[in-house]
């Protein structure tokens, strides 16, 4: 086995740790996002069908249900990504004490990770086995 197969491994086994450790935290976790629904539901009255449907998703579905209140988060509003969504509500989740919304951006950072370590890591196979 050569350095570059036991990097690629690596690499492969630490984006599926990194992976698995978001979906721990994103369980962990679910206590807050059920917070966070409630705080939504308090000041509007409802919750978006999409959040619904993820919820019974379970983990399957475990990361589409905060793309709803992490996406006002990092973009501006009037971005692609948020255009559709009331600005009463992109106001309200973007003036959200930190403590209430930092468990998401930590979440997505953890599954970002995982998901880069795990191109990395498809590339430089791809790379030994072409040579």
């Amino acid at each position: 086995m050569s350095k570059m197969d036991f990097i690629t491994m690596i690499l492969g086994v630490i984006s599926f740790l990194f992976f698995f450790a978001t979906i721990i935290y994103s369980v962990i976790n679910n206590k807050k996002h059920k917070v966070l629904c409630s705080l939504f539901i308090n000041e509007f009255g409802f919750l978006p069908g999409g959040i619904i449907l993820a919820q019974a998703g379970g983990v399957f579905l475990t990361f589409q249900k905060d793309l709803f209140f992490l996406f006002p988060l990092i973009v501006s509003e009037g971005n692609f990504i948020v255009r559709d969504m009331k600005s009463e509500h992109y106001n309200f989740i973007r003036t959200l004490p930190s403590e209430i919304t930092l468990w998401i951006k930590i979440k997505y950072i953890l599954f970002s990770v995982s998901i880069i370590l795990m191109l990395i890591s498809y590339i430089s196979y791809s790379l030994l086995t072409i040579s």
